[in-house]
């Protein structure tokens, strides 16, 4: 078989820029799935909070020591000067006024105009503790419209907002019993894969099928007696084993990142990645046949896969994302690997979707489908041409 000797002979000299891109790939998932926290936690965070109580009652009192409890308490002068200076001088992160008539009108059933804020503008923290307030109002409010009186209702509402919600993420494991450690570093693994599977399959068989059909070697084998049938058979024999040896290395990086074989969905993300290399391979076979100059092929291979890991969700969640830029993304196959990857990595097992799992593997399957079809159209447009 000598064009498919010919054929690793160049896969052997332009190995060099895929290893390049594998070993990015790797540094990527090891710094971003290392710097990531072992655990997913929910915890509400302490800010300085300054409380002027001009209405002095029980139930301001009590909204007071709520606010409190989970935060520092400081102390500022009531001159809108010395809040703002505090506010920008950081001494406070949160100014609230409680106003004269606080508690009459939450026995009236009022809950608007009730209270004043001064916070940085765009403020996270200052919409966290509003959300709080609003809570504490609005269940105080309820128990006091159930005809208790203030000390019942203040004594109802802070049993009620004591009660934490546990917060859970669900993820690759079935069981739940695998490490935290392992779901973080396999999720990682498998998000940014298709940055590495386009960038490798890139930069090694567009580069083979260019060389492969420039006029020396392609002159050397038609003047061979073996039929062009055969060379074509051999060239794309050459390309599946490349493709499939591309894929298994990174396989065997998930493994080594696991600790051992993948157990539970984690198997339906190598069906997912396998659907993917397909793509990624008619990504690389159709760059080869719109250039036919090697030193062009490494700007594709690095415009190609950082356009699609920031448009989506690969480098930036999905959750991210602005609507529109969704919207465009529907158009790229990495959106549908990605959501795909999403719903193994945060679902459990009871509410796994397979149907929808399977219809994000169909719509890559289908971009596969488009791209062969598009190689296909560019070649014979070429040899109509030549």
């Amino acid at each position: 078989m000598p064009v498919f000797k010919t054929y690793m002979k160049v896969v052997k000299k332009n190995l060099l820029m895929a290893l390049i891109y594998t070993g990015i790939f790797v540094m990527l998932v090891f710094m971003f799935s290392s710097s990531a926290e072992p655990s997913v936690k929910f915890e509400s965070v302490s800010l300085g909070v300054c409380v002027i109580d001009e209405d002095n009652t029980e139930a301001s009192k009590a909204l007071t020591d709520y606010i409190g409890s989970t935060n520092t308490l400081v102390e500022i002068e009531n001159d809108k000067d010395e809040i703002l200076d505090a506010l920008y001088y950081t001494r406070a992160d949160y100014v609230l006024t409680i106003k004269n008539g606080f508690e009459e009108k939450i026995r009236a059933g009022e809950t608007e105009n009730l209270l004043t804020n001064y916070q940085l503008p765009d403020s996270y923290d200052g919409v966290f503790i509003d959300n709080k307030i609003n809570h504490y109002v609005s269940t105080l409010s309820a128990y006091m419209a159930a005809n208790d009186n203030v000390s019942e209702a203040i004594s109802k509402t802070n049993d009620t907002l004591s009660k934490e919600t546990e917060v859970t993420v669900e993820t690759f494991s079935d069981d739940g019993n695998e490490s935290t450690d392992y779901i973080i570093k396999l999720a990682f693994f498998f998000t940014y894969l298709p940055y590495g599977l386009i960038s490798v399959l890139i930069s090694i068989l567009t580069v083979v099928l260019i060389k492969m059909n420039k006029k020396e070697i392609a002159a050397r084998t038609n003047s061979s007696s073996t039929p062009v049938f055969s060379q074509t058979m051999q060239i794309i024999l050459g390309s599946l084993l490349l493709v499939a040896a591309v894929w298994v290395l990174f396989m065997l990086v998930g493994i080594v990142i696991n600790g051992g074989m993948f157990t539970g969905k984690a198997w339906l993300a190598v069906l997912n990645s396998f659907v993917f290399t397909l793509v990624s391979a008619g990504i690389a076979i159709l760059t080869s046949t719109l250039t036919s100059e090697p030193r062009y092929v490494a700007l594709v291979a690095n415009i190609v896969p950082l356009s699609m890991s920031f448009l989506c969700g690969i480098f930036v969640e999905q959750s991210l994302l602005g609507e529109n830029i969704l919207a465009f993304s529907r158009f790229l196959p990495a959106y549908w690997y990605i959501k795909a990857t999403d719903m193994l990595a945060f679902t459990s097992e009871a509410t796994f979707d397979y149907s929808e799992f399977m219809s994000c593997l169909g719509i890559e399957a289908l971009f596969a489908v488009a791209l062969f079809a598009l190689i296909l159209l560019a070649n014979k447009y070429k040899h109509s041409k030549g």
